[in-house]
């Protein structure tokens, strides 16, 4: 059941996206500002409180829905997995605006590429003066990191025994994690996001190591290695450096050069010195990315499907 309600969620999502102003993304945002209104005081236990306050009772309620419908009727709740995964998965979330500047780009019009990445990334980054490379660069990495939070951070959270409840927990948690920091108490922002970092800490090697699998293998691995500071957030870090190595392309700031002192502690210890691997972005790299993405996707399919095989056998 875990592998059909993934994969006719996935094809719903195609034919139906779910977009950012969708009902259930608004109801979200909703409970979660509720919570703040109400629970937020500054304090640091206030935080931890928000953050059980905020998840339990959608994840309870969810929750108890499928066990009653499992326990009753299995075949609502075989629907009702679908229509959970379905309304937070979010593919069209990062795909639509990433095919937008693609489209922009191939017909040479940079000023709307750049356009379309300020609506996707919303207040706070000027774009009026990227270059191609930048715009590429920036849209490439926003993709990456959607891709594992709309897809393969839900993916994970549904097949572990919450089913449909660990994708309600993982997706309100991303959503705090992005919304609290700026809107509540710094309190409650570091809590939303040390949750987070909780629940997402394996999935997002999972992530890396599925662009691995089937990308560029050697480069995804070195780039998880040593190319995890060019980005400030760790869970970020580890799946754009691996991804970047995995369609071979330099994303992130350039690595900082070695001082004298590192330099020749590297070279007395015969280390190699850590460099830039991949090429420029580019309108091809773009290409390379959907694939990657899209070839991992059905990695994880191919998996389930395995691991659905096996417990049927078994």
């Amino acid at each position: 059941m875990t592998f059909l309600s993934i994969l006719f969620a996935l094809i719903a999502e195609q034919y139906k996206p779910v977009e950012k102003d969708h009902w259930i993304r608004r109801a979200s945002q909703s409970w979660l500002d509720f919570i703040v209104r109400n629970i937020d005081t500054g304090a640091e236990r206030s935080g931890r409180l928000a953050c059980l306050a905020a998840f339990i009772p959608p994840v309870l309620l969810v929750l108890a829905v499928h066990i009653i419908l499992l326990a009753t009727q299995p075949v609502l709740a075989f629907l009702w997995s679908i229509l959970v995964v379905y309304l937070f998965l979010g593919f069209r979330q990062f795909s639509h605006p990433f095919t937008a500047i693609h489209e922009a780009l191939l017909e040479r019009d940079l000023d709307e590429a750049r356009r379309l990445l300020s609506e996707w990334q919303g207040a706070g980054v000027n774009t009026e003066t990227m270059s191609e490379s930048e715009v590429i660069r920036l849209a490439l990495e926003r993709a990456i990191v959607g891709s594992h939070r709309h897809v393969f951070g839900v993916i994970f959270w549904f097949m572990v025994p919450l089913g449909p409840a660990g994708v309600v927990l993982y997706r309100l948690a991303d959503l705090a994690s992005e919304r609290w920091p700026s809107q509540a108490s710094v309190s409650l922002g570091q809590a939303a996001r040390a949750f987070f970092h909780m629940i997402d800490y394996l999935p997002t090697r999972l992530t890396a190591i599925g662009f691995a699998i089937v990308g560029n293998f050697e480069d995804a691995i070195y780039g998880w290695r040593f190319h995890l500071r060019k980005w400030g957030n760790e869970l970020e870090a580890v799946i754009l450096a691996a991804g970047a190595g995995a369609i071979g392309v330099r994303l992130g700031s350039p690595l900082p050069e070695p001082d004298s002192d590192e330099a020749l502690r590297m070279a007395e210890a015969g280390e190699p010195p850590i460099i830039d691997l991949g090429a420029e972005a580019s309108v091809r790299s773009m290409r390379s990315a959907v694939g990657l993405v899209w070839r991992a996707v059905i990695l994880w399919l191919v998996l389930i499907a395995l691991m659905t095989i096996s417990v049927w056998l078994g």
